[in-house]
């Protein structure tokens, strides 16, 4: 930008200006080099308004054509079935939506198709604006300075650099206006907070290396860097933004949650207070620190108005479970839905306490009106866990007083009850979440033997894939608690639920009960290879429990088998089935495939629809 020939910091002095000045007398040597400076790509007093804005006009486009599509299906919810076209459009859109790309050797899954294409979008728009406008510097000129000490480069990738800045803070807040007008949960809006966050940074580097080219052309480096203020509130800028980009990315994350956390508020903070040093009040630059500030402000003002005025300080109680995930119950008045989850904040676990971390909510909050147990099953790792579970071994029961904030995320109700059919899968540390699943159907079972006989129920098939002989012996026994809640001493016959142990054999066709209690560090890890799902009377498995409908297989499940034959099987041509999977990687990968390839059919004609959601170990 001009500016940075100033030194000191001009925007201290009085009057404090929101805006820079606009005005311009051209100080050229004819009228051909004026026009040429005033070019539309090339003027730097319009700058912002020609690069900065269509950013901003870019991201809201993308989000408020998602609100359309997300208000249509709220106000319609059957208008994609009512003709051929539409339910042709609503395939395509899953397909999309679902069909991801994995790289075994690296454990690694793709985004979906169509998230993948938003970002060859947003990575065209940026290229364009950044290297299709031309000159990338001025005419060389024997006065210094003659065209200004700015770039064109620099000036339209830092307002390009700019303009991301208010996106970036908005999708990385849990409460934020994205999730209210589009409905995609928070976490489902991270890959974007990271793709507009690299956006960010790199259109940051094409703003600073012009400069730095452009003083050591004209000798001026050493002078600039020890006089102007702008050089150095830039790097330090610079670097922050870097450590807030780079250390993000998940292997480093997972290293250390807790201080990932800790170090990426203190980073965002001294990058926002030296680059708003940095701008000064350079044309409209100010404008795009108070939108983002007014973001991040009325997003925690909403979180900590639901934290202390919706829920309050609660006492929770914890123990070990059977399987050694530790069980924590919160007496509470919350109101929350499937899938969903908290954030919760232990106050006696030390400096843990000045960390909050998300926990799936595994059980339904009670009906009318009454106090609902809000139970999390976490398993112990290191840090906050590790000091949970020593806590839950050394005083069971014992209350401790926690903080929630949520709920958050979670299946869409509305596709849920529009499932007549609904094939559910997790594998390990998902089998908390299955268990919502099963009380849901089982009090709409309740619900229906009392006010509507002879409607059709909604069918539940339960696969869990687990390698811990425990996990498998817990689940069953959680199951018969919620069973004997609902008055009931089996499964009803709309509910089927798979046990996979995929755990080393131990020589006996039972499952070995000596492994009862054992708790792994790792996720649950399924191999890549594809397997037959298990023939009944097969040495590999099979064996009932003593409820017939609970079924224990050895080996790892056929995903997409089991797609395949649930799919073949719906009984009518409009019939609608809902899969929900909780999982690793792997898994997530096969399900999603073979959802996508049965949106081929659907886009051809049929009227048969799946839906999926997919819940993930980890958001980014």
């Amino acid at each position: 930008m001009d500016g940075m020939q100033m030194t000191g910091t001009p925007w201290l002095t009085t009057p404090v200006q929101l805006h820079g000045s606009r005005d311009y007398e051209c100080g050229q040597n004819s009228t051909a080099e004026c026009d040429y400076y005033q070019h539309y790509w090339h003027f730097w007093y319009e700058a912002d308004h020609v690069f900065a804005l269509p950013t901003v006009a870019f991201f809201t486009a993308t989000i408020l054509l998602f609100a359309a599509a997300h208000l249509l299906q709220r106000l319609f919810p059957s208008l994609s079935q009512q003709s051929p076209v539409l339910r042709r459009l609503a395939a395509t859109t899953r397909y999309l939506s679902y069909r991801t790309f994995r790289l075994e050797a690296l454990n690694w899954n793709s985004a979906p198709l169509g998230v993948l294409l938003l970002g060859l979008a947003g990575t065209l728009y940026f290229m364009c604006m950044t290297l299709v406008p031309q000159p990338y510097y001025w005419p060389v000129s024997t006065t210094l300075n003659y065209w200004g000490g700015s770039p064109p480069l620099a000036t339209r990738s830092g307002w390009l650099s700019l303009g991301c800045m208010p996106f970036v803070f908005l999708t990385a807040g849990k409460s934020n206006f994205i999730t209210a007008i589009t409905g995609i949960s928070h976490e489902r809006l991270q890959v974007f907070h990271r793709w507009i966050s690299y956006a960010f940074f790199v259109t940051a580097l094409f703003h600073t290396f012009p400069f730095i080219v452009y003083s050591i052309r004209t000798h001026q480096m050493v002078m600039q860097w020890n006089t102007n203020l702008d050089y150095w509130t830039g790097v330090v800028a610079l670097l922050a933004q870097a450590w807030l980009t780079f250390a993000s990315m998940s292997p480093l994350r997972n290293m250390s949650y807790e201080w990932f956390k800790f170090s990426h508020f203190v980073a965002a903070l001294v990058f926002a207070v030296f680059l708003f040093i940095h701008c000064a009040y350079t044309l409209t630059s100010w404008d795009y620190f108070i939108v983002t500030g007014l973001f991040f402000a009325l997003s925690w003002l909403h979180r900590q108005t639901r934290v202390w005025a919706e829920h309050g300080v609660h006492r929770a109680r914890l123990s070990m479970a059977t399987d050694g995930f530790i069980r924590v119950k919160i007496p509470t008045k919350a109101v929350w839905h499937i899938g969903q989850h908290f954030f919760v904040r232990f106050m006696s676990t030390g400096v843990h306490a000045l960390t909050i971390h998300p926990f799936t909510a595994c059980s339904l909050p009670s009906q009318g009106g009454q106090e609902s147990e809000l139970i999390l099953y976490i398993r112990p790792r290191e840090g906050l866990t590790s000091r949970l579970a020593k806590q839950a071994v050394s005083y069971p029961e014992r209350a401790v007083r926690v903080l929630l904030d949520g709920p958050y995320g979670g299946i869409d109700m509305h596709d849920l009850q529009q499932c007549g059919r609904q094939l559910i899968i997790a594998g390990g540390s998902g089998a908390g979440w299955l268990l919502p699943m099963i009380s849901a159907c089982l009090r709409t079972n309740d619900q229906l033997s009392t006010t509507k006989k002879g409607v059709e129920r909604t069918s539940l098939r339960v696969v869990l894939a687990t390698r811990e002989a425990a996990t498998c012996h817990w689940f069953e026994e959680t199951v018969r608690e919620i069973l004997n809640e609902h008055g009931r001493d089996s499964l009803p016959e709309n509910i089927d639920i798979e046990l996979y142990y995929t755990g080393a054999p131990s020589g006996n066709s039972e499952l070995d009960a000596s492994e009862h209690g054992k708790v792994s560090n790792d996720l649950e890890k399924v191999p890549g290879r594809k397997q037959e799902l298990p023939k009944s009377g097969s040495d590999s498995i099979s064996q009932r429990s003593s409820d017939s409908r609970i079924s224990h297989q050895r080996g790892r499940p056929n995903l997409p088998a089991l797609m395949l034959e649930e799919n073949s099987g719906m009984n009518a041509q409009d019939a609608q089935l809902g899969v929900f999977v909780c999982g690793t990687l792997s898994m997530q990968s096969d399900v999603s495939t073979a959802v996508a390839a049965a949106q081929v059919s659907a886009m051809q004609g049929s009227k048969r629809s799946i839906h999926l959601h997919m819940e993930h170990f980890s958001w980014a």
